[in-house]
């Protein structure tokens, strides 16, 4: 049996093109590529290779995305040839991109770090990052880091609004990113922006990272600015509800006499050992994570003696709880019928 494999020849344009690129001659590349295309509209391999040969040793960035993206249009699983090695359209596009793209933007920070060392030139340092973050996100716009970087260079330029454009594509981008909504509504928030205007990529961003302290941490802080005390009680009554019942019903909780007792701003916990008071915080702490509240509310005091082998350790809970919620937060323990203590402290 004969194995029979059609092989196609390359029209006398591309042949002439390839030649060029043989002997360096990119100008002349640059004149036959074209002409080749034209010839070979069906061939991908032609814009690939113009792309990087001629657009890309010209930094001509628009242009050789252009290309890539048209090579992608003619048929992305094609096998070609480039400089010699044999890859489909896909892997060339996205092998290229990588390596352009980590190229500007690493040429991006260079400069971005030297501001550290002499920051008196910290414009010409800054606008010079600017040209090469943008140069990457135009060779790869759907990297949402790069978006945020650049948001931030605009900023610490003092060019607001365009630092809010930048923050607002990388979120365009790439939505489901957490870096891209937190950095979102960090810049939204230094340009002036309404908590109501960013509230929703804190929403955006824990959702996606629901145990993100920073994260939560801000959100906790637009809620307050916003005086949403309603879903504030809420979630804090769940929190501390859900964990009370969690150590009730735990086996190895049994028999410790544990309490949890809830005052106007602070929860003090007594227990037998150092291993049940780990244990109770956590289980404080996963519950408020849960439920998108900041653990880091939650300000550990040193433990201390608590009378006999039993210890006791005090949690400041975040300011901004009133007595009235206090009151019902103790409400909502004590009808749990749970048999753990809780009581307020103060008027």
């Amino acid at each position: 049996m004969i194995a029979m494999i059609a092989i196609s020849c390359s029209s006398q344009e591309y042949t002439t093109a390839k030649l060029a690129i043989q002997q360096s001659d990119f100008a002349k590349a640059a004149e036959w590529l074209p002409k080749a295309m034209a010839v070979e509209p069906d061939n991908p391999e032609i814009p690939i290779v113009m792309a990087i040969e001629v657009h890309a040793e010209n930094e001509a960035w628009t242009d050789m995305v252009s290309l890539f993206d048209r090579a992608m249009e003619i048929n992305p699983e094609k096998v070609i040839e480039i400089r010699g090695a044999f890859i489909s359209v896909k892997q060339a596009v996205s092998n290229y991109v990588e390596i352009y793209w980590a190229k500007e933007y690493n040429v991006g920070v260079e400069q971005f770090k030297k501001i550290q060392d002499d920051p008196d030139n910290k414009p010409e340092y800054l606008s010079t990052a600017i040209s090469h973050f943008v140069n990457a996100s135009i060779i790869n716009p759907s990297d949402a880091n790069t978006h945020a970087t650049l948001a931030r260079c605009y900023l610490d330029l003092g060019n607001n609004e365009s630092a809010k454009e930048a923050a607002l594509t990388a979120v365009e981008k790439n939505p489901d990113s957490f870096d891209a909504n937190y950095s979102a509504a960090q810049i939204l928030g230094r340009t002036g922006m309404s908590s109501n205007d960013i509230l929703p990529y804190y929403e955006k961003a824990t959702s996606i990272e629901p145990s993100n302290s920073k994260a939560l941490r801000e959100l906790a802080s637009i809620y307050y600015d916003l005086g949403n005390k309603e879903q504030s009680i809420q979630v804090f009554e769940n929190a501390i509800a859900n964990a009370l019942r969690e150590i009730t019903n735990r086996y190895d909780f049994k028999g410790s006499n544990t309490t949890l007792e809830r005052s106007e701003k602070v929860i003090t916990i007594v227990t037998e050992d150092d291993l049940k008071l780990t244990q109770v915080n956590e289980i404080l702490i996963s519950h408020f994570v849960r439920r998108k509240l900041d653990p880091l509310a939650l300000g550990k005091k040193d433990k201390e003696k608590a009378g006999g082998d039993r210890i006791r350790q005090t949690i400041s809970l975040v300011e901004g709880i009133e007595q009235d919620i206090s009151k019902k937060i103790t409400s909502e323990i004590k009808s749990s019928k749970m048999k753990i203590q809780a009581k307020i402290n103060g008027n």
